[in-house]
């Protein structure tokens, strides 16, 4: 009898030789205590790395399977259930190595899951074997290795029996179709009962044949598991007899074959699909035997009968039709690569013409490939031919429009060229043309990369940065020196080609040669400067002219009413009471005032174009500013002033603020009708003030707004011999630039005029600056 400790070592021993990992875990912390040495020998890592780290075996499984492993795992160890499962794991050298890992639970005296014990073995060759074997029906055979299979004893037949009583069952029952192995074995008949009813008589009747001759069983069939879905099986299984040749039991074993059956359905599929595919597909492909130099036909797609009007038959039953349908320009160089290409098993490739039946030429662009078995041993060439006449259309016609393109492009005149890049500005093409504009010749242009910038003009060589690196379109011009020292003007206009990725290639651009241009540019510049000059001194004359008129009428006229009113005051013969002598001292003063705002207007407009006014900036209620102003101002009898004003405390210089209103109201006294309505309005608007003075007069009409606000110039409604010299809104504007703001006339909502003034509350741009913008 052996000694515990020989069997011991018999058991380690066992391990050690099997040609899987044998492993043992905690089942509470799930820390591996045990790994047998096949770890080193299928994974590459000892026992002791696996067990130096708790986290080992979860750290080094597959991505793609870690979530389903480990949960696989936790379930079995919480649970107490047998796994069985299949997953990648990352091998010391970095290759991945399929496990089939089969475990189970060992419980403590309490019946708590206390161990988990199993068994990786490695099934990578299975794996690759499966993926391999998925191609084509004639190829198709079973792509799983190691199937889920349930082992089982049955008694032998008795007389009038279909089937014997179940001895044993294995637990992969439970997994496989949700029976309990028990189930099975405490009824004879139970299996029995779940086959499906197109096999059941089928499989009855094999049984009680092989009952009698004691042939081995073999059949497929379909059982409904206990939640009903239908589950393939292949059942194998083999007479057990005594040694008396008595039959004593059945043993076999069922494998789950599902996925295989499945797997042929969908390979029966995928070939119908394949077939539908090749034979829709806008290609010819064939299939052609190896059989040296003479030329057969396995299979061609029916399109060939599309494009040549050669039925498949006709070629499968002809194999010199290929050869002959052949343009017999280009027969003796494809037979030539065909046999080449039979000889030396290399891809054949070749683009011919072949004529149709009804005598059309028809591109092919023709590539097959020598297609080996396992051995390499040659079985049959695969082909596509491809219709390219279109393309071969359209090469032709690209090359014939390449040559137009050339013609044009070096007959133009202008100097078409394609420039690097990257580095300095090197030259890929230059057209001739360069030889007649520049002097240089092509070939020059090539020797010398740096050319380019040698001969541009000094003045306009700093041009760095002449190609734009974001490939935005360049255009300029600028001036080269010719190669005879003459001074050639360019315009220079270039875009960056890119390829189908949108990576760049090269700069295409054209130098045109504008010398002459730019010389009659230059004279119709010298010419312009000629036309604005004596524009300026007939607008000058013409301004001189109206101001002389303004003045001489608007001047002459509060003069003579002063004058004729203070010579009746001053004879003696005229006898004026108190109430006339007031009347026409009011009348006197009244004129001096207008005479004085006539002629501050014109001072004011003088000391503003030579921009010797300059504004005294002063923190002022704008709003209470302007409501004095206007309760002392005179707009005429019969018009309805309303005035709405906010208070508004901005720098501003008041007199000038006051210039600006009543050159507001006394314009809308002059252009509107005596019973019109007048509003006056003041309110804040984004960090200054808006003056807004409208009327429901005729309005200002739109082409007339943009020059309202030029000096001498009064609005089309205003009535002969009006009052003032066309300066009152000019110098609305103007001040109100010098308050950093502006003015303009709207069209008020309801009919009339609108005129609004801005300003900023800070100091705007000088006077003179002004002006000179305001004329320009």
């Amino acid at each position: 009898m052996s000694s515990p400790g020989s069997e011991l070592r018999r058991v380690r021993s066992l391990i050690a030789d099997l040609d899987a990992v044998v492993w043992e875990a905690d089942a509470r912390s799930l820390q591996f205590t045990f790994v047998s040495e096949g770890a080193a020998d299928i994974l590459g890592y000892t026992p002791r790395e696996w067990l130096a780290e708790s986290s080992f075996w979860a750290d080094h499984l597959h991505g793609d399977d870690r979530e389903r492993a480990l949960a696989e795992f936790v379930h079995s160890a919480n649970s107490g259930v047998h796994f069985d499962m299949e997953y990648r794991f990352i091998a010391k050298d970095g290759t991945t190595v399929w496990l089939r890992d089969i475990g189970h639970v060992v419980k403590d005296t309490e019946g708590a899951p206390a161990l988990l014990r199993g068994l990786m073995v490695e099934v990578t060759a299975t794996k690759h074997l499966e993926e391999e074997r998925r191609e084509a029906e004639s190829r198709f055979r079973r792509v799983v290795e190691r199937l889920p299979a349930i082992v089982y004893i049955e008694g032998a037949v008795g007389p009038d029996q279909d089937s014997g009583p179940m001895l044993y069952v294995s637990p992969q029952v439970r997994e496989i179709l949700g029976f309990e192995p028990e189930e099975w074995m405490g009824d004879p008949y139970s299996w029995a009962h779940q086959f499906h009813p197109e096999d059941r008589g089928r499989i009855a009747s094999e049984y009680l044949r092989i009952a009698d001759t004691g042939e081995p069983f073999s059949a497929d069939y379909r059982l409904f598991a206990r939640d009903g879905h239908v589950v393939w099986f292949h059942d194998e299984a083999v007479l057990v007899r005594d040694d008396a040749g008595t039959p004593l039991f059945w043993q076999g074993i069922m494998y789950d074959v599902t996925a295989q059956r499945e797997t042929e359905q969908r390979a029966t599929e995928t070939e119908s699909r394949y077939r539908t595919l090749v034979e829709q597909l806008p290609a010819v492909v064939y299939s052609e035997p190896v059989i040296g130099n003479e030329l057969s036909i396995m299979y061609i797609s029916p399109q060939i009968e599309e494009v040549l009007g050669i039925s498949q038959q006709e070629w499968q039953n002809d194999p010199a039709i290929w050869a002959e349908s052949m343009h017999p320009d280009d027969r003796d160089r494809v037979l030539a690569e065909n046999a080449r290409t039979e000889i030396t098993g290399e891809p054949f490739l070749a683009e011919y013409r072949s004529l149709t039946r009804a005598g059309n030429v028809v591109w092919f662009h023709d590539e097959a490939k020598l297609v080996r078995d396992a051995e390499g041993e040659p079985l049959f060439w695969q082909g596509v031919m491809f219709d390219i006449t279109p393309l071969k259309e359209t090469e032709a016609q690209l090359a014939e429009a390449e040559a137009r393109y050339r013609a044009l492009v070096e007959q133009t005149p202008a100097i078409t060229y394609m420039d690097a890049i990257e580095g300095p500005v090197s030259t890929l093409y230059i057209s001739p043309q360069t030889t007649a504009i520049l002097g240089y010749t092509p070939e020059e242009w090539y020797a010398d990369p740096q050319l380019w910038s040698k001969i541009v003009h000094p003045e306009d060589s700093v041009r760095d940065d002449y190609f734009d690196p974001d490939g935005s379109p360049h255009s300029s011009q600028y001036r080269l020196i010719a190669k005879d020292g003459r001074t050639v003007w360019v315009h220079d206009q270039a875009s960056l080609i890119t390829d189908e990725d949108g990576n760049p290639k090269y700069w295409e651009g054209v130098l045109v040669d504008i010398t002459e241009r730019r010389r009659a540019e230059e004279l119709e510049r010298d010419l312009q400067v000629e036309r604005k000059t004596a524009q300026r001194l007939r607008d000058v004359d013409e301004m001189k002219n109206t101001f002389l008129q303004a003045v001489s009428h608007d001047l002459r006229t509060p003069l003579a009413a002063i004058l004729g009113l203070a010579v009746t005051m001053e004879r003696e013969e005229v006898q004026l009471d108190e109430a006339d002598m007031r009347d026409m001292s009011r009348r006197i003063a009244q004129n001096a005032r207008k005479l004085d705002r006539l002629v501050n207007d014109l001072l004011d407009l003088d000391r503003l174009s030579r921009g010797i006014i300059e504004p005294t900036l002063r923190p002022i209620d704008v709003g209470e500013l302007v409501r004095l102003l206007v309760s002392e101002f005179d707009l005429g009898a019969g018009r309805t002033l309303t005035v709405d004003v906010e208070p508004v405390t901005i720098p501003v210089d008041a007199a000038k603020v006051e210039r600006i209103v009543e050159n507001l109201l006394a314009n809308t006294g002059r252009h509107t009708p005596s019973d019109a309505k007048v509003w006056v309005r003041v309110a804040p608007l984004e960090g200054g003030v808006l003056i807004t003075v409208e009327d429901d007069g005729a309005g200002v009409p739109a082409d007339v707004r943009e020059h309202i606000f030029e000096p001498f110039r009064q609005g089309p409604g205003a009535p002969e011999h009006s009052p003032g010299v066309g300066v009152g809104l000019t110098l609305v504007a103007r001040f109100a630039e010098l308050h950093g703001g502006r003015a303009w006339v709207d069209e008020r909502e309801g009919g009339g005029a609108s005129f609004n003034v801005f300003l900023s509350g800070q100091a705007g741009e000088s006077a003179s600056s002004s002006s000179e913008a305001s004329q320009a």
